[in-house]
């Protein structure tokens, strides 16, 4: 009986052992085998990285265009002398810049950008040749604001306009050289007024007596040139917006004599300008214009009473030029009534949230009204003045007994 125990615990124990024995090899080989693994995946994840890395130099730039096919692969650089090439043929294409040319044309423009000052002479060279496009300005005759292209835009009005914004992006002293060179050569107003402003940005002031004498120039000798573009419409605008912005005065000789042209027609330009920088002493200037046998359509005479509606309760020449013209029966009735009713609007800066500095201005229109309503005659102006007078008390109200805050 104890033969057979001892028997028995022999052999378990040598099981025991054995699978002791068998447990520490398989273990090892298991190792040896995950060691083998990890290093040939760290040898593969090597060979991925640096594959990685040299497709990521050297992807191509995708551009979106119409048709099936939504992206075009393209070089992931180019030259500035081949984006300008490209630029140079989009331009001599009648009827390009609109759609896949805009498109294209934007993203050469950010190219240039991306090259840097190294763009800059072969951009000088190209915009000394004055060639151009007209890209995203709405072709819309029926627009009546005067066109003024903003100093930031999103989408350039032309192929030209896209290259000052690349110059002026790129920044630097050959950048503002070459815009200010720029301005000194061009024959377009509205070229004139964006370049004077970007620089005035720049460099306050040093590029003044530049501006001045290029606006004066153009407005004195303006080129000949049977252009078709919108752009250039509005060129009188964009040249006296220049001298505007400067204060100069130096021209108001000239523009008051250029007012009222030989054929009838009101420079409005012109009398923008004056009213911009003289202020009330306009209004002798616009009472002389309105005199004038020339002018005899009404739609031309109105702008010049509204001039002096923007000062009347604060300018004396204001308020008789003012009275004199709303009697004025050659007027239509809608030119009178709206110069009376718009007596609670013009003259103020922001009508809906006025100032205690715009109380004398309104208590002396009350004034005015009550010395005229009693004798007028005509019911057109009388229902104006009515109209006017419930405004203007309801504008005085809101000074003197301002709403009480809300708890």
């Amino acid at each position: 009986m104890k033969v057979s125990l001892l028997m028995t615990l022999a052999i378990a124990l040598t099981l025991l052992v054995t699978s002791a024995v068998v447990s520490r090899k398989l273990n090892a080989r298991h190792d040896a085998r995950l060691a083998q693994a990890e290093a040939k995946w760290l040898e593969e994840k090597v060979e991925l990285e640096k594959g990685l890395e040299k497709a990521v130099n050297t992807r191509p730039r995708i551009i979106s265009v119409p048709g099936p096919a939504a992206e075009i692969a393209v070089p992931a650089s180019r030259s500035a002398a081949e984006i300008l090439a490209h630029l140079r043929m989009l331009g001599g294409v009648p009827g390009s810049g609109q759609g896949r040319d805009l498109r294209q044309a934007i993203r050469w423009f950010e190219e240039l950008v991306d090259i840097g000052p190294p763009a800059l002479p072969l951009i000088r060279q190209f915009l000394v040749e004055n060639a151009d496009d007209d890209f995203a300005w709405p072709h819309d005759n029926r627009r009546r604001r005067p066109i003024v292209v903003d100093t930031h835009f999103v989408l350039p009005p032309s192929l030209r306009f896209g290259l000052f914004d690349v110059v002026r992006r790129i920044g630097g002293p050959e950048a503002e050289g070459i815009l200010a060179e720029t301005l000194a050569a061009t024959g377009r107003g509205v070229e004139v007024s964006w370049l004077a402003r970007v620089l005035q940005s720049a460099a306050p002031n040093r590029y003044r007596d530049l501006a001045v004498a290029s606006a004066r120039e153009l407005l004195d000798n303006p080129l000949a040139d049977a252009s078709s573009s919108p752009l250039d419409r509005d060129d009188r605008h964009n040249l006296f917006s220049v001298l505007s912005m400067y204060g100069d005065t130096s021209y108001v000789d000239a523009a008051r004599h250029q007012l009222v042209q030989a054929e009838g027609q009101l420079d409005r330009s012109a009398l923008r300008y004056l009213q911009e920088t003289l202020g009330a002493q306009s209004v002798l200037i616009a009472a002389q214009a309105y005199r004038d046998p020339r002018l005899t359509d009404p739609s031309r005479k109105e702008p010049l009473v509204r001039l002096a509606l923007s000062y009347v309760g604060a300018d004396p020449q204001a308020d008789a030029f003012y009275q004199s013209a709303i009697g004025d029966m050659t007027l239509t009735k809608n030119h009178r009534s709206n110069l009376i009713e718009d007596l609670n609007e013009d003259g103020f800066a922001d009508p809906d949230n006025l100032q205690a500095g715009d109380l004398p201005k309104i208590e002396n229109r009350i004034a005015l009204i009550e010395q005229l309503a009693p004798y007028e005659e005509d019911p057109v102006n009388a229902a104006a003045l009515q109209e006017a007078y419930k405004d203007l008390q309801r504008m005085q109200n809101s000074l003197i007994r301002p709403p009480a805050a809300q708890p």
